[in-house]
């Protein structure tokens, strides 16, 4: 049987595997190695939901491209001749498809607006998630260690409160872009 995941899927399998794996029985000594792996997972699984969702829902649509065209700064600095309007026309979703896909998603400062001005979905504050996503660079690129090579404060309160906000803005954006079909509602009986 083929299935297809959805983005929430994806998401969501990511966190169920992290809730799982912070019951295992760790020795101490490595319990702060393991924090910090999936301290870093959380963050790269809500980022990849942000950008495969925000993508699948953009290139999925003419109205929506057009609006990501019309708001985001980088699309109003091209430039082409009158000669070329209908072969960039042409290859229009590919070049859409393509900036987004080469758009890194934890750059919050842009995947907010673009959330808010394409999809006409505010996130509201998101502090946690820009602080998040620093402690996330010290944990892949630091090994959990920030520039002064002091340990960052990892624990499985914060971890699980990582885990909680990010399946709240997951299901916030869910309810604001994911349009309910007649399959996913219950049909009240006569």
């Amino acid at each position: 049987m083929i299935q297809n995941e959805t983005q929430i899927d994806i998401f969501q399998n990511h966190i169920k595997s992290v809730e799982k794996i912070l019951e295992a029985d760790i020795d101490e000594e490595a319990y702060f190695s393991l924090l910090v792996m999936l301290y870093g997972h959380v963050v790269a699984a809500v980022e990849a939901y942000l950008s495969s969702t925000f993508i699948q829902k953009v290139t999925n649509s003419e109205e929506l491209t057009r609006k990501l065209i019309e708001t985001d700064p980088s699309f109003s600095k091209t430039k082409f001749t009158l000669k070329e309007i209908f072969e960039e026309q042409e290859k229009l979703k590919l070049t859409v498809a393509t900036y987004l896909e080469n758009l890194i998603f934890h750059d919050l400062k842009k995947v907010k607006p673009m959330y808010r001005d394409v999809l006409n979905c505010e996130f509201g504050d998101i502090g946690w998630l820009f602080k998040a996503v620093a402690i996330r660079h010290h944990c892949v690129h630091r090994a959990g260690y920030d520039k002064e090579n002091i340990r960052v404060e990892l624990s499985v309160d914060i971890l699980k409160e990582l885990v909680v906000k990010t399946k709240g803005l997951t299901s916030l954006i869910e309810n604001k872009v994911s349009p309910v079909t007649m399959l996913e509602t219950e049909i009240p009986p006569f």
